[in-house]
């Protein structure tokens, strides 16, 4: 399973951005994100949503999680 920090350097590689593009996009300096991409810092739920919807995934996606609803029953 990735990090959250790999997840979010896969989708932002795998949509083709840049680092300082997707901190343009999102509103969030690119130190944060380089931080975030090595596991030296994790971001928020809120800047967790804003890459999310930048990069076109789910929340799920970035966090590791495979678990659907209709499953923990």
């Amino acid at each position: 399973m990735l990090t959250i920090g790999e997840a979010i350097k896969k989708a932002r590689i795998d949509k083709g951005l840049s680092r300082s593009e997707l901190s343009f996009e999102a509103r969030i300096p690119i130190q944060t994100i380089y931080q975030w991409e090595t596991d030296r810092a994790y971001p928020s739920i809120i800047n967790l949503i804003l890459v999310a919807d930048v990069l076109g995934v789910t929340l799920d996606e970035l966090v590791g999680r495979t678990v659907k609803a209709d499953e923990r029953n």
